[in-house]
């Protein structure tokens, strides 16, 4: 199993994306990684952690250029030596399985669609994260960047993909697919979002029974989180809304805790308590954890991480790739959207 990973695209440098690499050859032995990027700077950096002893799960692909995080599709494009567009071409190219950049989400959008395009007969990819719940299962969200708006027919298509990666994936029979609002009613929200949940709608019953999705109606923000749906479908916009208000409120929460028990002694001595509760509560929906987002709709699996990635960070999101490399992911979609496209 290969897998590039664009170590030069995020805001902290090098060093992180490629601590994690490390971390993660080590774990999984079957997990070969070529690190993209400035071969000088990489080499410096796998001396000082292996002390000489390189790791033969590692190698270098060289790219002498980095795409600035303010880029835009045109302008990566214009930059076919950099670390992210090398990283693309290298599954283009079929050297690798999968590929992870932390770059500027629209360049990295562009340089995925034009050297590898998307699934046959979907129009429009997006980002999908594995969110977790209060019930400890799993809710995919997307779109929450690809794109800034949708046509209903786009939204329906990310709730069939979804569909299609909770059943083969995440092994669950039907999942319940939500569609991100501002209320529960039917005519509530913009004329997009009430012309999708009619055709959502229509792909739910016929005579009682279930046909290509397990549609619950809207759900409000609040709510996505609860795990009483496994998929929650929006736009673009709102999507990566969403998922950096709840990266806010968690990061907001655990300072303000943190603040709190620090106050006097006993304040103290009540935190020392309960830091196993909270050690728990932190790994669960720490973003840090969770990981980035597969880019899916893509022929290939391309996945993508914060800017402000750290090894923490780039380790669980390689976790993700890895494992969507070992499920198929791309080819179990590509299938099935060949029935009901």
């Amino acid at each position: 199993m290969k897998i590039a990973f664009d170590v030069m695209s995020g805001d902290f440098g090098s060093k992180e994306a490629i601590l994690a690499a490390c971390e993660m050859v080590k774990e999984f032995t079957d997990l070969k990684i070529t690190l993209v990027g400035n071969e000088v700077e990489i080499k410096n950096h796998l001396q000082e952690i292996f002390k000489n002893k390189p790791n033969k799960n590692l190698d270098i692909h060289h790219a002498n250029e980095i795409v600035p995080m303010t880029a835009g599709p045109f302008e990566a494009l214009r930059m076919p030596n950099s670390s992210m567009s090398q990283s693309v071409r290298l599954v283009k190219e079929k050297k690798v399985d999968g590929v992870l950049s932390s770059g500027s989400t629209a360049a990295y959008l562009g340089v995925c669609h034009l050297l590898l395009g998307e699934i046959s007969g979907i129009k429009r990819p997006a980002f999908m994260p594995i969110m977790p719940t209060l019930k400890g299962t799993k809710v995919l969200v997307l779109d929450i960047g690809a794109n800034i708006e949708n046509t209903a027919d786009e939204l329906v298509t990310f709730a069939l993909m979804a569909n299609i990666y909770s059943k083969a994936i995440l092994n669950i029979a039907e999942p319940k697919v939500a569609l991100l609002n501002i209320g529960l009613e039917a005519n509530k929200g913009p004329k997009v979002t009430k012309e999708t949940y009619a055709k959502l709608s229509e792909l739910t019953l016929k005579d009682g029974k279930l046909q290509q999705l397990n549609f619950c109606g809207n759900i409000e923000p609040r709510e996505v989180l609860n795990g009483e749906v496994d998929i929650v479908v929006c736009d673009g916009y709102s999507g990566n809304v969403l998922l950096k208000s709840f990266e806010g409120i968690t990061t907001l929460i655990f300072t303000l805790l943190k603040k709190a028990y620090k106050k006097n002694l006993w304040t103290k001595l009540l935190g020392l308590m309960s830091k196993p509760v909270f050690k728990t509560i932190k790994t669960t929906f720490d973003y840090k954890n969770t990981g980035g987002a597969q880019l899916i709709g893509i022929n290939g699996i391309c996945f993508k991480a914060h800017g402000s990635s750290d090894v923490q960070s780039y380790y669980s999101t390689l976790k993700l790739l890895r494992t969507a490399i070992k499920q198929d992911v791309t080819n179990k979609i590509k299938d099935e959207v060949k029935k009901i496209l």
